[in-house]
């Protein structure tokens, strides 16, 4: 009796040691799993810079909340980066550019083209974010005899002069070259104000505007618009969509592939074409001109 009390008693110790060592096993395994985990994934914070009243490319909303189709997409992009947390500063023009060269921002982001000055100061990764629908105002009177930019050369109409710097002045320098039987006489613009096109146009001074889709459709046909007084007496067309970028700092080069990377999904997986719908109501892809 004694010797099996003692057996009991030994067998009793044992599984309570062997129970102590499993669960220490276990506890030390979970912690260095953990810590293997949190090394794996060392999370760097990256500063987004965007324009605050670019609708519908980049604002912000009633709620302060930073949106628009540029913006959607980069945080589409930082769900699928780990390695990485996007926050965003809603800014002015001028400071993104300057901040984005000087390091204050490691990215941003505000309808952007390609210009060889550009390429100078920033990383242009390898595909471009969204497209921006360019094309022509016109009167509505003329709306039937142009139609598209070929229609509006051959009718020897003038365009209001446009800025030697904007992308959409080496557009018309193209146009040219391809059509040197039916040029659009190219005038450099001094600094004016949007509402001077919208006036030069009703007035004959000019017979049409370059400008953006989107802002079009904010400045004219939006409810409430700043000139939606004047939506019936001007018609609009689509000539082209110029591709618009995210702009790195020359130090992100490892970010904008990570970009890169996550873009391609995107697309793959519809998100990009959805995010178009949403905010542009169209896939603008189609209109550039490879």
């Amino acid at each position: 009796m004694k010797k099996r009390r003692l057996l009991t008693t030994v067998s009793l110790l044992g599984a309570a040691f062997l129970a102590g060592c499993g669960q220490t096993d276990a506890e030390t395994t979970s912690e260095a799993t953990s810590s293997s985990a949190a090394e794996a994934v060392e999370v760097t914070t990256v500063t987004v810079a965007h324009t605050q009243s670019s609708a519908p490319m980049n604002y912000v909303d009633e709620n302060g909340e930073s949106t628009g189709y540029e913006v959607s997409v980069l945080k589409a992009i930082d769900e699928l980066l780990p390695q990485y947390e996007f926050e965003y500063v809603p800014t002015s023009d001028e400071d993104l550019l300057i901040g984005i060269e000087s390091g204050k921002y490691d990215v941003g982001t505000k309808g952007a083209w390609y210009t060889e000055e550009r390429a100078q100061k920033f990383i242009f990764p390898e595909n471009y974010i969204g497209a921006s629908s360019i094309g022509v105002l016109i009167r509505s009177e003329d709306a039937e005899e142009i139609t598209d930019l070929e229609s509006f050369a051959a009718a020897g109409k003038s365009l209001v002069p446009i800025s030697p710097n904007n992308a959409q002045y080496n557009v018309i320098e193209d146009f040219n070259a391809e059509h040197p039987d039916t040029p659009i006489e190219l005038t450099a613009a001094d600094v004016f104000e949007i509402s001077d096109a919208y006036t030069w146009l009703l007035e004959g001074r000019y017979d049409g505007y370059f400008a953006v889709k989107t802002a079009y459709e904010v400045n004219v046909l939006a409810e409430g618009a700043p000139y939606s007084q004047y939506k019936d007496d001007f018609s609009y067309f689509v000539y082209e969509a110029l591709p618009t970028w995210p702009l790195f700092n020359k130090e992100q080069q490892e970010l904008a592939d990570a970009y890169d990377e996550a873009f391609l999904q995107l697309e793959e997986d519809g998100t990009i074409d959805d995010l178009m719908i949403e905010f542009l109501g169209e896939n603008t892809f189609q209109y550039v001109k490879e």
